[in-house]
């Protein structure tokens, strides 16, 4: 059973015990504080109405809630667990009695390190918005669950993030499509572009925004383009095509110009650059948005938004956004066999899965590879390496990492093997759901000689058992793979 997979039984088993915890009235944690009514609305965490007082002899030792737990809670835990954040239909931690009444689950994920997500390991950079737990705070949350979770202040307190919270508070538009997509060519794998205009008059500079997926059991990732007002005519052109909610996009938006602004994958949440940065739009400006649709399950029509906050500052330093990519290259394991295990099968498949557009050779001769250098890689493991250029200057505001299903790990490093080398992300354990974008909380000059590495690694156990064995290239589907990389940079004045 792969690591990932044991994680989220652990998960899922601590959920259960609190489930169970919560439907008994006679449980334990239910008496470490008082309900104001028996008949209270279930959806709530009971409020006690008095703090228990333990005897002298106990006091020593106490966790304090107030001065220990809540801090953390506060610092890791509710910036999506309070308010509307994503954790919220989970597990609601409003107020102190709420946190207590989820202890169990609390516990649980918090001691298998299930929770809270932060995949960034210590050997990056350091980041704004560090919710990850030491050593010390995990052990105390659980110790403070096993001696019954109490609470030493009223239950009513208001749980309040100290972290920048990962939507958006408010914002100046949500903009859709005027036509939705719902899965009608059949293909388990579908890019769709669609025009999102967010109808500039004047130059605006986007310092915040959020991608708000509606069917999220086939949304996989967004990636938007900035598209000039030259092309409107022909993005309406391609609209109107294909009848069919948006037109289909592998690869990029098969327009003559775009340029890459906006990311999301699960996990990602609002990204929001720091003061006075921005990505710069101009007059008749708009967004072609291109979602990856997976079709495991059947979904109704998709009307995901785009929420928005501009800035008309001309002071505004832009930001710019450079890509990077690695081969992946995963063949069969020495186990496997299949027609699909030969190399050049898999890229044909490929090829007629996408329209034609396939990566995964383009990848290889820009890193220096073939497909010879990976064909040992038998063992169920496969990993990659490609050192490129950054062929820009400016200094990091945000990095972000993107591999899909089957990945185990990634690294990004800046100048590998000279005295200036810097880890600028390093994920150990590579989760398709938490895929946040990193902000460095120092400032980090990059040169345009300066040297990128990424680093990928694959677990083929980690691919789904029901999938007919097969080569995995550097492709559009899901099932596919990717080692991909961000950086978001700005210029100073």
């Amino acid at each position: 059973m792969g690591l990932r997979l044991i994680k989220h039984v652990i998960f899922i088993m601590g959920l259960l015990a609190f489930l169970v915890a919560c439907s008994s009235s006679s449980s334990e944690l239910a008496e470490s504080i008082s309900s104001e009514s028996a008949n209270q609305d279930t959806t709530s965490a009971p409020s006690p109405t008095t703090e228990e007082i333990p005897d002298e002899e106990g006091t020593a030792n106490l966790i304090s809630f107030k001065n220990e737990v809540l801090p953390i809670i506060e610092n890791a835990c509710a910036l999506c667990h309070t308010g509307r954040g994503p954790g919220v239909p989970h597990a609601k931690f409003d107020t102190a009695a709420e946190v207590s009444a989820y202890a169990f689950a609390i516990g649980a994920v918090v001691d298998s390190g299930y929770m809270p997500p932060w995949p960034a390991s210590d050997l990056s950079v350091p980041f704004l918005h560090d919710a990850s737990l030491d050593i010390y705070q995990r052990e105390l949350i659980v110790e403070w669950v096993q001696t019954g979770a109490p609470v030493d202040m009223d239950g009513s307190t208001q749980v309040t993030p100290t972290q920048e919270v990962p939507f958006l508070v408010s914002y100046d538009q949500e903009l859709s499509s005027t036509n939705f997509y719902d899965g009608e060519r059949g293909q388990p794998d579908e890019y769709r572009c669609f025009i999102f205009d967010p109808d500039l008059t004047e130059t605006k500079y986007l310092t915040g925004y959020e991608f708000v997926p509606d069917q999220t059991e086939v949304v996989h990732h967004l990636v938007g383009y900035r598209v000039t007002a030259e092309y409107r005519e022909a993005a309406e052109r391609k609209d109107a095509e294909e009848d069919q909610g948006g037109w289909s996009c592998f690869g990029s938006t098969g327009l003559a110009s775009d340029e890459i602004l906006t990311f999301w994958g699960p996990g990602t949440g609002a990204i929001q650059y720091q003061e006075g940065l921005g990505l710069e739009m101009n007059p008749g400006d708009f967004f072609v948005m291109q979602i990856h649709y997976h079709y495991d399950v059947e979904a109704p029509e998709d009307r995901s938004t785009f929420r928005t906050v501009w800035s008309t500052d001309s002071d505004t330093q832009p930001i710019n956004i450079r890509t990077f990519s690695g081969p992946a290259e995963i063949p069969c394991a020495e186990w496997e066999e299949g027609p699909l295990c030969d190399r050049d099968n898999a890229y044909l498949y490929a090829e007629a899965q996408y329209d034609g557009i396939v990566q995964a050779d383009q990848i290889l001769e820009a890193c220096g590879y073939t497909p010879e250098d990976f064909s040992d890689m038998t063992n169920g493991i496969a990993s990659s390496t490609c050192d490129q250029p950054a062929r820009f200057e400016g200094y990091i505001s945000a990095v972000l990492g993107h591999q899909h299903n089957i990945g185990a790990s990634f690294r990004m490093t800046l100048n590998p093997g000279t005295p200036d080398e810097l880890i600028l992300l390093d994920i150990p354990d590579w989760d398709f759901e938490w895929q946040f974008a990193y902000y460095p909380q120092e400032e980090i000059f990059i040169e345009k000689d300066d040297v990128i590495r990424l680093e990928c690694v694959w677990d083929r156990s980690l691919r789904p058992n029901n999938l007919e064995p097969s080569y995995v290239l550097w492709a559009d589907g899901s099932n596919d793979e990717m080692c991909f990389a961000v950086i978001m940079s700005y210029q100073k004045n």
